[in-house]
C-alpha cells in the first residue's frame, strides 16, 4: 500500500507530526518521566499501560501490545485504512498527496473525494443563499423559533421546488450542473428532467470534524413523505459513521464534558440556540457501534434524550444495548425520559432552558434506566418471573467489559431477586435453569408452540403475515392464541417481547407466553423468518387437511351441498399446489 504514495512524502508527514499532540487531542495523556501515559484505548485497561514516547515518536501498550507510529495510531483508533490515515495527516498539515503517476485507482479515488468536498461545499453555499430568496422556507424556520444566527451557524438552506427554478434564480453555470450530474448529486428523472433529490426541502448540511460539508439532511415544508431524507452514501459520507452537530459542538468546546444525543436536526438547533452547547444527533437513524465509538472519543459522558413516545423509548433501549459493551469505569451513559408525546424542541419551548438543564442534571444513570426498563412486566413474587428477569438481564450485563460495573449490576440484580449472597444467587440461577430444561423437555415442541414462541420472542415477525382469513374458523389447538398475539403485534409494530408480556400481564395466557418467551427453539437468527413462514405454511396446510377430512367424512354419510362440493374441490387444488 505504501508504494502508492512516495516514501519521501510519508517520511515528511511523520517528521512534521508530533505523535504526542496527535494522540493528546483524542485521549488525555499525562507526563511520566520522559514519556506520556494513559489508559489504553484499545482494551479495558484498569491502570495506565499505554505509553507514548516523544523521542521515538512511537506508542506502545504493555497490556495488549498494540504499538506503532502516528499512522498506525490513526488506523487503529479512527478505523481508517492506510491511505485514509495519510489523508488525515495531510489535512492536518495542509498538504496534498503527490500520488505516483503509475497508480490510478487510489489517486482517482482521492481526487474524486476532493471533488466531492468542493461540490458539496458549493451546493451548501447555494442552498444557504437560496433560503434568503424563499419566503416560505424562511418563514417556516422562524415559525419553528429558529433565529437568523442559528441558520447561519448551522448553515441551513433551502432547495427550490424545481431544479429549473433553483438553477435560474442562482445563476448556476452549465459546467457546474454537469459536474453535479456526474457525481450524482442531482439526477435526471423519467421525463428527462433534471431534479434535486432534496427539492422543496429545508437543507441541513452535515459536516465532518474539519467543517467540510460531506452530505445533507432535508426536511419537507409540505406534506411530502418521507418527512426527512439524507444524502445517499458517497466516498465522503457514511450515515452510520456521522454525528450531526458534533463539529458545531467542538467549535465551542474542544473537549465537552457531555454529549447530549437527540433524534432530530431541529432538536439539535433549538437546544443549541438555548445555550445547551453539547447537543448532537445520529442523523435520525438508530445509534450504531461506530456512532458510540465517535461519541466516546469526544466525551466521557453520553446522555441519550429521545422523544417521549413508544418509538423514542424503544430507541433509548436500543441505544443502551448497543452502548453497553463500550462503557467503562471512565465512560458512562445517562438517559433523559421526556413526557409523553414531547420532544426536546417542544419541551424546551414549554419549560425554558433553565428547566431543561435541570432535566440534564437529573438524568437517569445507566443502572437506574437499565432496571427501570427490564423490570417492566415482572412479578417479583414469582420465582419463574425472577428467573425470566435474570435470563433477560444477565446477557446484557455480561457484555460490559468493566469488571466493576458488571459486578455492581449483578449485585443489584441479585438484591432485586431477593438474594444477598453471590453463591446463593448462582445456585438460584442453576436451579432455575435445570427447572426450565425439565419444563422444556416436558412441553412437547409442536409446530404451533414453536410458531407462537417465535412470534413472542420476535414481535416484528407479524408484518410477514399478510392474511389470516383462512384460520379464523380453524379447529387447530393454539390458533386462537396465535391470532390474538398476531393482532396485538400488528397493531403495535414497535413492541418488543417485554412490552408484549406487559400487555398480557393479567390475562389468562400470560404464563404460556412467559414460558414460550424463554423457550430455546435452537434456530439461528438469520433463519428465524424462514422457519416462521414455513411453520405458518404447514399450519395452513394442516387446517386444509382437517377441513378436507371433515368434508370427506360428511360426504360418505350425509352427502355434500353444492357449496361444500366447490369448497372440497378448491381445497384439493390448494393442497395439490402446496
Amino acid at each position: 500500500m505504501s508504494g502508492k504514495i512516495p516514501k519521501y512524502f510519508i517520511n515528511d508527514l511523520l517528521f512534521r507530526t508530533n505523535i504526542v499532540d496527535l494522540i493528546n487531542t483524542r485521549i488525555k495523556l499525562k507526563k511520566n518521566g520522559k514519556n506520556y501515559q494513559t489508559n489504553c484505548p484499545f482494551h479495558n485497561d484498569k491502570t495506565p499501560s499505554f505509553t507514548v514516547s516523544y523521542e521515538k515518536q512511537f506508542y506502545y501498550c504493555f497490556g495488549c501490545n498494540k504499538h506503532g507510529n502516528a499512522i498506525d495510531f490513526l488506523i487503529n483508533y479512527e478505523n481508517l485504512n492506510f491511505v485514509e490515515s495519510i489523508e488525515e495527516l495531510s489535512l492536518i498539515h495542509g498538504l496534498s498527496i503527490p500520488f505516483e503517476k503509475n497508480i490510478i485507482s487510489e489517486k482517482n479515488n482521492y481526487f474524486k473525494k476532493q471533488k466531492l468536498y468542493l461540490l458539496t461545499k458549493k451546493m451548501s453555499e447555494l442552498y444557504q443563499k437560496n433560503i434568503m430568496f424563499t419566503s416560505s422556507a424562511y418563514d417556516y424556520l422562524t415559525h419553528r423559533g429558529i433565529s437568523r444566527n442559528m441558520m447561519q451557524f448551522f448553515c441551513i438552506g433551502f432547495a427550490s421546488f424545481t431544479w429549473d427554478l433553483f438553477y435560474q434564480k442562482l445563476n448556476i453555470k452549465k459546467e457546474f450542473e454537469t459536474e453535479l450530474l456526474n457525481y450524482q448529486l442531482i439526477s435526471i428523472n423519467q421525463s428527462n428532467k433534471i431534479y434535486d433529490p432534496f427539492q422543496g426541502r429545508i437543507i441541513f448540511p452535515i459536516h465532518d470534524k474539519y467543517g467540510r460539508t460531506i452530505g445533507f439532511g432535508g426536511r419537507t415544508i409540505q406534506n411530502i413523505f418521507p418527512k426527512y431524507i439524507n444524502s445517499t452514501e458517497t466516498n465522503i459520507f457514511y450515515k452510520g459513521k456521522q454525528i450531526y452537530g458534533l463539529y458545531q459542538v467542538k467549535k465551542k468546546n474542544s473537549k465537552p464534558k457531555y454529549l447530549l444525543v437527540v433524534e432530530g436536526y431541529i432538536d439539535v438547533i433549538m437546544l443549541t440556540q438555548n445555550k445547551i452547547n453539547y447537543v448532537v444527533s445520529s442523523l435520525g437513524t438508530s445509534i450504531t457501534k461506530e456512532h458510540v465509538k465517535i461519541l466516546f472519543r469526544n466525551t466521557d459522558t453520553v446522555i441519550y434524550c429521545y422523544d417521549g413516545d413508544d418509538a423514542g423509548r424503544n430507541a433509548a433501549w436500543r441505544a443502551l444495548k448497543i452502548t453497553l459493551p463500550y462503557i467503562s469505569d471512565k465512560k458512562t451513559i445517562k438517559f433523559i425520559i421526556l413526557p409523553e408525546n414531547e420532544d426536546p424542541d417542544s419541551i424546551i419551548k414549554k419549560e425554558g432552558a433553565k428547566n431543561f438543564q435541570l432535566r440534564i442534571q437529573n438524568a437517569l444513570t445507566m443502572s437506574k434506566f437499565f432496571f427501570k426498563n427490564i423490570l417492566k412486566g415482572i412479578n417479583l413474587s414469582s420465582n419463574d418471573d425472577k428467573f425470566y428477569l435474570s435470563v433477560r438481564a444477565l446477557p446484557l450485563i455480561n457484555c460490559i467489559s468493566s469488571d466493576t460495573i458488571r459486578i455492581y449490576l449483578r449485585q443489584i440484580l441479585a438484591r432485586i431477586i431477593g438474594i444477598l449472597d453471590d453463591y446463593q444467587f448462582e445456585k438460584f440461577l442453576y436451579q432455575q435453569k435445570q427447572k426450565n430444561k425439565i419444563l422444556q423437555y416436558k412441553i412437547k415442541q409442536t409446530p404451533m408452540r414453536t410458531l407462537i414462541g417465535l412470534l413472542v420472542q420476535n414481535p416484528n415477525l407479524a408484518y410477514l403475515v399478510t392474511s389470516t382469513k383462512q384460520l379464523k374458523n380453524s379447529k387447530i389447538k393454539g390458533i386462537p392464541i396465535f391470532l390474538e398475539i398476531l393482532k396485538t403485534c400488528s397493531e403495535n409494530i414497535s413492541f418488543n417481547t417485554g412490552q408484549l408480556l406487559e400487555f398480557y400481564r393479567n390475562s389468562k395466557i400470560i404464563n404460556i407466553l412467559k414460558t414460550l418467551s424463554i423457550f430455546d427453539h435452537m434456530i439461528v437468527e438469520d433463519k428465524i423468518q424462514n422457519v416462521f413462514l414455513d411453520l405458518l405454511k404447514s399450519i395452513y396446510k394442516k387446517d386444509l387437511e382437517q377441513r378436507q377430512e371433515h368434508l370427506i367424512a360428511k360426504e360418505r354419510t350425509n352427502g355434500l351441498t353444492i357449496h361444500e362440493k366447490k369448497e372440497i374441490w378448491s381445497i384439493n387444488k390448494k393442497l395439490k399446489n402446496s
